[in-house]
């Protein structure tokens, strides 16, 4: 088929229209995204090329509570200053060395001045380890003899809070009476396992120790944190009575009051239900199916 000179014409002016308005969509569409991109809140990351350091004082191995702090656990990291807020942290050695802390500090971790039972900044305060570095102002710690059948033995840890429960005969003595005598106390250490000694150390202690009898009666102490009444109260029951201890759990402390109980208020207790389902019950399950419930029999 020949194409008249005219009809080429034409053609050719459709392609370069066709062209035109492909040329002119893209320049309007390309305007609305950079007008779209220019209105857009510009966020900027400041970099800072040469940051201010500022010292800080990290642990270099693990510290437990009540141990004194040594040169050697002492390593000083300088660090960015900018973006970090550093209050009650040490950037000097000399302010924690020697000191004792009251809280376990681990591995890299920041000394921080809340970690610490005593004073870091008080170059007056006396240094002292061990459980008497636990003990507060005006408080004591006394040992308690517990066994495995009468007072958690295996089961407490220390900064655990118990409960002592005391069974005892009464004034007139015709009767026995089990009460609550004090709650809420913490345990400071357990026989020779304490919050100041890894557990590794604190049991090759006590494999490397004599007689299997002395070992197991050195676990079987409990050192309590009581003040002074506490302790008279204390040593009391001990001596006329036995104790027991009651485990709480770490985010219990209420105290609540307790007139305790002796034979005649056990013997007329009535037995309480214990809540579980009878067995009949328990064998049934419901099934809903299509709206419809139905409850089945488990054999």
């Amino acid at each position: 088929m020949k194409v008249s000179r005219s009809d080429l014409i034409l053609y050719s002016v459709a392609l370069v229209s066709a062209i035109a308005v492909a040329v002119l969509v893209y320049a309007y569409i390309e305007k609305r995204i950079a007008d779209a991109q220019s209105n857009l809140p510009v966020k900027t990351i400041k970099v800072v090329e040469k940051p201010e350091l500022a010292p800080v004082l990290v642990a270099s191995r693990d510290l437990f509570r009540g141990e004194k702090v040594e040169t050697d656990d002492v390593q000083v990291l300088m660090i960015a200053k900018e973006g970090i807020v550093l209050k009650d942290v040490f950037a000097k050695p000399e302010q924690v060395v020697g000191k004792v802390i009251g809280a376990d500090i681990f591995a890299g971790e920041w000394f921080f001045a809340r970690k610490f039972q005593l004073k870091a900044d008080d170059p007056q305060a006396p240094i002292i380890e061990g459980v008497g570095a636990l003990v507060d102002p005006g408080m004591r710690a006394m040992r308690v003899p517990v066994s495995a059948e009468s007072g958690l033995l295996g089961i407490l840890m220390p900064g655990d809070h118990v409960d002592v429960l005391s069974v005892f005969p009464s004034a007139s003595g015709d009767r026995l009476i089990s009460r609550i005598i004090l709650q809420n106390i913490e345990v400071l250490s357990i026989g020779q396992a304490s919050r100041f000694k890894p557990q590794n150390e604190v049991e090759k202690t006590e494999q490397s120790g004599g007689k299997q009898d002395e070992t197991v009666q050195r676990n079987s102490m409990v050192a309590l944190h009581v003040a002074l009444q506490q302790a008279e109260e204390l040593a009391l029951a001990m001596k006329v009575g036995t104790v027991q201890l009651l485990l709480r759990n770490k985010t219990d402390a209420e105290v609540k009051d307790s007139d305790g109980v002796n034979l005649k208020v056990i013997e007329s207790l009535k037995q309480a239900p214990t809540g579980v389902p009878a067995k009949s019950e328990r064998q049934t399950i419901e099934l809903l199916q299509g709206g419809v419930v139905e409850k089945v029999k488990v054999q």
